[in-house]
């Protein structure tokens, strides 16, 4: 699966706060397990991610997606150099030295998530910002219908309304999804 090409797109000429903040939501969980599997003590991960943020900050305005390369392998060459800064700045001892985070240069070696990790991560992350978008009560029916497949009449009898506002709800949450699984996929 691929990185959101229309969010990195907004993030580079127009950023703003949303998109930070989606970006955020995105790749958190990503940079968080890559800094486990390096060794970053978990009460060091949230400090070592916000010198990550603000140097990605710095530099994905600057950046131009090239389809024909991997956002992911960038992301991992800056994660990567900005923990092996972080690393040396470090009085104590950690599980992996400077030499053996230095040695670890691929995002596709022992450190990358697979690609069905990767694509499960994100796809949670996008069901979890398109719920905000929605009423609870509209995000439940649509729940009901789709996840645990009920029936739309049960589940109209349930919230008190007619199966064809069930479908219509469940309708604009999947068309909502499918607008953001769409960037994923681009």
């Amino acid at each position: 699966m691929k990185t959101p090409v229309s969010l990195l797109e907004r993030i580079c000429l127009q950023p703003d706060e949303q998109h930070w903040e989606r970006f955020l939501v995105l790749f958190t969980p990503l940079l968080s397990r890559w800094g486990r599997r390096l060794g970053v003590p978990a009460a060091d991960t949230e400090d070592l991610l916000q010198e990550v943020f603000t140097t990605l900050f710095r530099k994905l305005p600057e950046f131009r997606y090239d389809p024909t390369k991997s956002f992911r392998a960038w992301l991992w060459t800056v994660f990567h150099r900005q923990t092996v800064a972080w690393r040396k700045q470090q009085a104590r001892n950690l599980p992996l030295t400077v030499e053996q985070l230095e040695a670890l240069t691929s995002p596709d070696s022992i450190l990358e998530a697979t690609e069905a990790e990767y694509r499960r991560v994100l796809q949670d992350r996008v069901l979890h910002i398109v719920q905000t978008d929605f009423p609870p009560r509209t995000w439940e029916i649509f729940w009901q219908v789709t996840v645990e497949g009920r029936s739309g009449v049960e589940v109209a009898r349930q919230f008190d309304t007619t199966p064809n506002a069930v479908y219509l709800a469940r309708g604009r949450v999947l068309a909502r999804l499918r607008e953001e699984l769409t960037d994923l996929d681009r």
